[in-house]
């Protein structure tokens, strides 16, 4: 038998895209759900950095941090420059209008309390014009976990940051790898008394949001279908462990990027799954994308080198339930380590990722990606120094992943690099990296890199320093997917979902990673656009679903 149940707005999926579309829904009176297929809320974002990059916003400017609409719109389209035909004036100027409206609002209406990442430039300060040295990245304030009372079991965990510690502290303990130098009592107690930072803070002030507003919350409810009348999509259909349930509304899509979708991934990246993988929950597997392909809306995609994937590597062994096993490398970034292919010679700047990808995924004249695989080479200096992930500084690494030698020809054989390739690239490198200088790549120069992905004790390059120190070790790299799409849904003015004739589909709306980049942006990126595009078209989807009710 099956239950039906009817609302204003059924909003699918429970990332801050789908959170924020559901408490704007509710402020302005209409009646709405949030449907949820797994059983915790937070999605991709509670994993995430928490970073929500809006220009113009009204915490940098009650800080005197001086920005303006029209500046952030100049960034935007700089760095979107590569694909002037997938940039959209009209779209951007919408996201970034809406983007400054929408992170006040919510400060307004106590859902969060915002803060300031501090002096942490745009990715491309100071080159691309309209960038700023300041001002952009907001995340929320620390929250306790009790705040959140029962709701606070339905959270989901996350394995990629270190939850509890403030950007503030982490940079000024030296970095995101700089972990020999982080205060541990202090990450005890904020263990301990569950304070939530970074993306799994941002979905806590969200998800205590939603409850304190008493909205409806389904969870382990997959949709598996659009209900569609003559009108357009009239609701969703769910089957789940419980039963089958059909909720009537207006649909709102916020399921999240395409990464644990095979085939999705496949068609807009591309990367070969030996060298692939994501950092997102395995819930994220591009449902909202099928959805709406399924009822005849158009997909787009910016290049697959465009997307923000990240280096990482793969863990032998999963270490909790629902984990992938895939993790994010910050490590690359910091002095003392290169990446190299399998001739053993680098091939980007290998501290910045967009050149890491673009580099790993170049083509040659065979056709062939002459870059995959690619290896991270590192010393003993940096193994006592930042150690690797779950690994601490100086601890040993986990079995199976790193392969140490006591010199680089072993390292290189036992990795299957060319041996003398390696020798003679790191000995070119030193001769520089000894002075805080890449001559070659120009390893260091960003100054986004220096301040996230640098140890900012390191003298005189916070990602420059010479592998010398033996043993040396190394590991094969993957590209991983963040949960931050390359492709999805074409959808329009508030998130609206068009159809293959650029028309409207009546019912439907989509906000998020299951929304082709070109709703704002285009193929340009920038840390901290994933969140804020989510929040600002669930905050206007919302918003114009309702003026159409009470129109």
């Amino acid at each position: 038998m099956t239950e039906k149940i009817s609302y204003d707005v059924v909003v699918v999926g429970s990332g801050i895209g789908g959170l924020a579309a559901a408490i704007r829904a509710h402020s302005l009176g209409t009646s709405v759900c949030i449907i949820e297929k797994s059983a915790h809320l937070g999605g991709a974002t509670a994993w995430s950095g928490g970073q929500v990059w809006v220009g113009a916003n009204h915490v940098a400017k009650r800080l005197g941090i001086e920005d303006s609409i029209e500046e952030t719109l100049e960034y935007v389209r700089s760095i979107a420059g590569n694909h002037p035909e997938l940039f959209d004036n009209q779209m951007a100027t919408e996201w970034v209008d809406g983007a400054a409206e929408a992170a006040k609002w919510f400060e307004t209406e106590g859902v969060i309390q915002w803060r300031l990442i501090p002096n942490y430039e745009d990715y491309y300060y100071p080159e691309a014009p309209g960038s700023k040295a300041t001002g952009r990245y907001l995340t929320g304030d620390p929250i306790d976990g009790e705040l959140l009372g029962e709701s606070r079991k339905l959270l989901v965990d996350a394995p990629h940051w270190p939850i509890g510690i403030t950007y503030e502290e982490m940079f000024a303990w030296g970095g995101v790898s700089a972990r020999d130098r982080w205060d541990k009592e202090l990450m005890e107690e904020r263990k301990s008394s569950d304070t939530l930072t970074f993306g799994q803070g941002i979905a806590a002030w969200f998800v205590k949001g939603i409850f304190e507003r008493d909205i409806d919350v389904f969870t382990e409810q997959p949709v598996t279908k659009l209900l569609e009348d003559e009108a357009g999509i009239k609701g969703i259909r769910s089957e789940g462990p419980t039963g089958t349930i059909e909720i009537l509304g207006q649909v709102i899509l916020a399921t999240g990027s395409h990464d644990w979708s095979s085939a999705l991934s496949e068609k807009f990246v591309g990367i070969p799954s030996e060298h692939g993988g994501s950092l997102a929950p395995v819930s994220v597997a591009g449902d909202g994308i099928t959805l709406g392909a399924e009822v005849g809306a158009a997909t787009s995609a910016v290049p697959g080198t465009a997307a923000p994937i990240t280096p990482g590597y793969k863990l032998p062994e999963p270490i909790f339930e629902g984990d992938s096993g895939y993790r994010g490398c910050y490590e690359h970034c910091m002095p003392h380590t290169i990446l190299v292919n399998e001739r053993g010679r680098r091939f980007c700047d290998d501290s910045f990722h967009p050149d890491v990808i673009a580099g790993a995924m170049r083509i040659d004249k065979n056709g062939e990606k002459p870059n995959l695989p690619f290896f991270m080479i590192w010393d003993d200096w940096h193994h006592n120094r930042y150690g690797l992930g779950i690994t601490g500084p100086g601890q040993p690494y986990v079995d199976g992943l790193v392969t140490s030698a006591s010199d680089l020809t072993t390292l290189a054989e036992e990795l299957g690099i060319n041996s003398s390739g390696l020798e003679e690239t790191i000995k070119e490198f030193n001769i520089y990296a000894s002075k805080g200088e890449d001559p070659y790549f120009g390893r260091g120069s960003n100054a986004s890199v220096r301040t996230f992905r640098g140890d900012g004790d390191h003298k005189p390059n916070p990602n420059v320093g010479p592998v010398l120190d033996p043993p040396f070790h190394g590991m094969k790299m993957r590209l991983l997917n963040t949960g931050i799409a390359a492709g999805g849904l074409v959808a329009g003015k508030s998130g609206r979902v068009l159809d293959k004739n650029n028309s409207p589909i009546e019912g439907l709306f989509a906000v998020g990673e299951c929304v082709a980049r070109t709703t704002g942006g285009g193929a340009g990126y920038n840390s901290g656009y994933s969140l804020c595009r989510a929040m600002t078209y669930g905050y206007l989807a919302a918003s114009e679903i309702a003026s159409k009710k009470t129109g």
